[in-house]
């Protein structure tokens, strides 16, 4: 396939116009992880007050699976304009308290929160809007871009974020990252995503429900879990779930192994690594698209676990991040053709609540392989716990491997619209 061929998907207006509200908002959240954090620690000086924070702004995707029906029945330019309106009043909190001389660590904690709470419904909803804006054979190119442009803009966004900070403050990137929240409502204010593009049954269905009371809502909720896991995208489910939980032990251990290595550059480094990885997998995954799902995640998953482990062992800083960046390559491939899969083989009209299932399980894994990984990091050490993570990536391979409906399983380019229902 030509490069001409790979970035036909950028033809589509209103994708286009998705992309560019999506790369708008993603900058506000990475400016935004940059000056919540860096302010916790300039008011207190207290590490232990930056890891409640990162608590705080993670455990609230532990409810995603509840907006996922509202977000399939409601307009989905609607649902992104109000999430970047509401996210922006929420960021104004902070600025607004240091006006008034009321600034304190409890007041941008509470905000935390709040701002995940409200931001819940933007993940979900660009997920349900791709397949009503581009074909069926552009999913993975669309998936591709979205996940290759939010990559690179967030790693953008953390280093002008720190620029920023030493400019105008944290508080003044609060303030910046307000009008990124704004800007980006507008651009979702003009997009226009199409109620339904493909019902449950394949057909045309451009209607939405009359009605949605708490039992329709109930039920919604009910069949998009039963969707999930009475498919072969529950069996998918474990294994992605198993391997958020090793990467969420590999990074609380990473500080100390890049301290070993060299210290707070190589740190850095080993992050660009990883971003970098995943990027290039994302871009590649065009390249494989029509290789069957279940080859390409046995061979890359085993790839990216043999990488990560020689990346530790060699324990060496420039060939040790090369290694570790070329480990993710696979990861990123995984990822887009996954989310091609789910937005072929769901009927549109589940997607939201679909996703919005994985971005909860999602959200209760991957806190506790961070906290197990810093216990073990300080019984068993930091390199034996990165090598039995690297294991463990090999092992879900192997489950892959085992289990004949995964290992068999089509190109996302093959699956049938509305057959993982």
């Amino acid at each position: 396939m030509s490069l001409p061929d790979r970035l036909s998907v950028l033809r589509h207006r209103e994708f286009r116009r998705l992309l560019t509200g999506r790369t708008v908002s993603v900058l506000g959240d990475g400016l935004y992880t940059v000056a919540a954090m860096w302010l916790v620690f300039d008011l207190t000086g207290s590490t232990a007050y930056t890891g409640l924070a990162g608590f705080l702004t993670q455990i609230p995707g532990v409810l995603s699976m509840l907006v996922g029906p509202i977000v399939d029945r409601a307009r989905l330019g609607r649902v992104l304009t109000l999430s970047e309106l509401a996210q922006g009043v929420v960021v104004l909190v902070v600025p607004l308290a240091w006006l008034t001389g009321s600034l304190s660590v409890v007041v941008v904690l509470a905000t935390m929160p709040v701002l995940s709470l409200v931001g819940l419904f933007a993940g979900p909803a660009q997920t349900a809007a791709v397949p009503r804006l581009v074909p069926d054979d552009s999913l993975v190119r669309a998936n591709a871009a979205a996940t290759a442009v939010g990559k690179t803009v967030d790693a953008l966004a953390r280093g002008i974020g720190g620029a920023l900070i030493v400019l105008v403050g944290a508080v003044g990137v609060y303030v910046v990252d307000a009008a990124t929240f704004a800007l980006a409502a507008l651009l979702f204010f003009s997009l226009d995503v199409p109620d339904t593009s493909r019902g449950a049954t394949g057909e045309d269905d451009s209607t939405q429900p009359a009605g949605f009371d708490r039992d329709t809502y109930v039920r919604d909720l009910r069949e998009g879990i039963e969707t999930l896991t009475g498919s072969v995208l529950g069996l998918m489910l474990v294994g992605s779930l198993f391997a958020n939980f090793l990467f969420g032990v590999a990074f609380a251990v990473l500080p100390s192994f890049a301290a070993d290595l060299g210290g707070a550059g190589t740190y850095g480094l080993l992050l660009a690594g990883l971003t970098a990885g995943t990027v290039g997998g994302s871009l590649l995954s065009s390249w494989v698209e029509s290789v069957p799902l279940g080859r390409s995640t046995i061979v890359g998953l085993t790839a990216s676990g043999l990488l990560f482990a020689v990346s530790i062992w060699v324990a060496r800083p420039v060939l040790s991040v090369a290694l570790f960046m070329l480990s993710r390559v696979p990861v990123g491939i995984y990822n887009v053709s996954v989310m091609a899969t789910l937005q072929s083989g769901v009927p549109d009209d589940r997607l939201g609540r679909v996703s919005s299932v994985l971005s909860s399980a999602s959200s209760l894994v991957s806190p506790g392989g961070v906290l197990l990984g810093g216990v073990l990091g300080e019984l068993v050490g930091t390199r034996t716990v990165l090598l039995v993570s690297a294991a463990g990536t090999v092992l879900t391979a192997s489950y892959w491997l085992l289990v004949p409906s995964l290992r068999t399983f089509e190109s996302p380019t093959g699956v049938e619209p509305g057959s993982l229902a």
